[in-house]
């Protein structure tokens, strides 16, 4: 496991972030829109890239300010003082990764240009792999059982079932973690 300053020189090193990473997605994009000028996108899926755009935003704002309201760092491998499990955190452990992902996956349903949705999937398999699964195993080796359960009843992205993460001596951390995680109101 990671110790809290590997990850923070890891982060330190890191040169491309998630901010950064979605511009990138965005202007991607730029190309086959420039192509295909003027564009003719059908209004249901504009309405539904609009729909996109702002549940992202929405998602990045709600949590960014409940992670300052409780003095939990926005900066990936940032301090951790507790584990979140309300607002977005109900239905995903990464609401500002997937509200990124949904403003990428915006643009093409806004433009009517379908094909521009590999640059959203190039996104999401870059977070997952360089910020997700990175920041799992740092929170594992900092919280251990608490955040195993954690992990279990929260799903990673949305809706979908988080990993079942083992570690010597827990069977399950559903079933062995009696520790709760703590939230706002155990403060």
């Amino acid at each position: 496991m990671k110790s809290y300053e590997d990850a923070r020189k890891s982060d330190k090193r890191q040169r491309l972030l998630p901010p950064m990473a979605l511009l990138l997605s965005l202007l991607a994009q730029l190309p086959l829109i420039l192509w295909s000028w003027p564009l003719a996108p059908v209004r249901a899926r504009a309405l539904a890239g609009l729909a996109l755009l702002l549940a992202g935003v929405a998602l990045n704002i709600c949590a960014e300010r409940l992670f300052r309201r409780n003095g939990v760092g926005v900066c990936p491998f940032s301090p951790v003082p507790l584990l979140l499990s309300e607002g977005p955190y109900r239905f995903t452990r990464n609401p500002m990764y997937l509200g990124m992902v949904l403003v990428s996956a915006s643009v093409p349903f806004v433009t009517g240009l379908l094909p521009d949705l590999w640059s959203a999937a190039a996104l999401a398999v870059w977070l997952h792999f360089k910020f997700v699964l990175p920041e799992e195993r740092y929170l594992q080796g900092l919280l251990g059982v608490g955040y195993l359960a954690y992990a279990s009843r929260n799903p990673r992205w949305l809706g979908l079932p988080g990993p079942r993460f083992h570690q010597p001596g827990v069977l399950s951390a559903e079933r062995a973690c009696t520790a709760p995680v703590l939230d706002k109101s155990d403060l």
